[in-house]
């Protein structure tokens, strides 16, 4: 199977240079910017396509590595091409294989597969792909027949049904990007205490990572710690008396999760009065 790659951005360039060291073959890369296409193809050893026509020729299989904005709009170039028996794939955490629909009709070869990463970078990113799970979301007629096509990674692939991806998308963000959100509230926290940046990075960074690290290796309910498994109220009302008032309603709906964690952690414990602080 001989793949090709339509957008030379971060996915792009990461997946074929991770699907090159695995043993898979790359045609190589159609964009629209032809300095991107050159870069990426540099990188993978693979070929710069100046014609989307020519790429789709030389290939079995498209992956479509846009923003997911663009992807329909690349798919409905791809339809004035012969691609009828063309695999046709993009990496959208939300979309689905639905939207490749040509004269009412779901392109039969149709695939998304999502690596569950957050993928920043270009051309280094690939060298932690061996370490990440994908899902797969595709007709279930040819599951069978895309896990033998992507037999050569090693990684996970979970398969995932196409009305789950909203909630699945949901969870990675969650797990990721809404992660930088609380982040940047402590730093925004730490600055109004007055505390040097500097201080302030070399100090947060290992509580923040140390206890991520926590979490993956003991599970949320054994690693977790402070003021809410306690059950400390007064530490509580403190907090909540001189926390900025835009991040107080943050606070609070954490809080509340983390007090339905201690339940769990401690199901003899009495929390009451401490979520009563929590509705104030």
């Amino acid at each position: 199977m001989i793949i090709g790659f339509i957008g030379a951005g971060k996915v792009g360039c990461t997946l074929a240079k991770y699907f090159t060291l695995c043993g898979m073959e790359i045609a190589g890369f159609y964009s629209r910017s032809y300095q991107h296409t050159k870069e990426a193809c540099e990188f993978t050893h693979s070929r710069a396509y100046s014609s989307l026509e020519n790429l789709v020729n030389d290939c079995d299989c498209l992956f479509i590595t846009v923003p997911d904005s663009q992807i329909e709009m690349i798919w409905l170039e791809l339809c004035q091409l012969p691609v009828t028996n063309k695999w046709i794939g993009h990496c959208s955490g939300l979309l689905t294989s639905q939207l490749f629909v040509y004269n009412k009709t779901i392109h039969p070869f149709a695939f998304s597969l999502h690596p569950l990463y957050a993928i920043y970078d270009r051309f280094d990113c690939y060298q932690v792909m061996s370490k990440i799970s994908f899902t797969l979301e595709a007709d279930k007629k040819i599951i069978s027949e895309l896990q033998t096509l992507f037999s050569p990674i090693k990684n996970p692939i979970a398969i995932l049904s196409a009305n789950n991806k909203p909630l699945y998308h949901a969870a990675c963000v969650m797990l990721s990007n809404q992660v930088i959100a609380l982040a940047q509230i402590g730093i925004e926290l730490f600055t109004q205490c007055g505390l040097d940046s500097d201080f302030s990075q070399r100090a947060w960074q290992p509580l923040f990572l140390d206890n991520a690290n926590t979490v993956c290796q003991v599970g949320v309910i054994n690693a977790l710690t402070g003021p809410i498994e306690r059950g400390d109220i007064e530490t509580i009302r403190e907090h909540l008396a001189i926390i900025p008032t835009q991040f107080k309603p943050i606070y609070q709906q954490l809080s509340s999760i983390l007090l339905d964690i201690s339940r769990k952690k401690h199901p003899n414990k009495d929390y009451r009065q401490l979520q009563l602080e929590l509705l104030l």
